[in-house]
């Protein structure tokens, strides 16, 4: 059976903090552990072309969001 090629994944980590000078070190930590974790490992056996990972924190109402793409 032959693959089909899919053109976009996204892969979103959020985390959540009641202080704001945490979020920055917290987009770094979710962007982490979609690489620890190997998130993207089945979205490639599925043969997307792209995937894109954003990892977001949130304080409050206050939002960050750091992205990296993998082509």
């Amino acid at each position: 059976m032959e693959k089909r090629k899919r053109e976009l994944a996204i892969i979103i980590e959020v985390k959540d903090t009641k202080n704001f000078s945490e979020l920055e070190s917290l987009c770094d930590e979710a962007l982490a552990q979609i690489e620890e974790n190997r998130y993207e490992a089945e979205l490639k056996q599925e043969s997307y072309k792209k995937i894109i990972k954003y990892g977001i924190a949130f304080c409050g109402k206050s939002c960050m969001v750091k992205m990296n793409e993998n082509c």
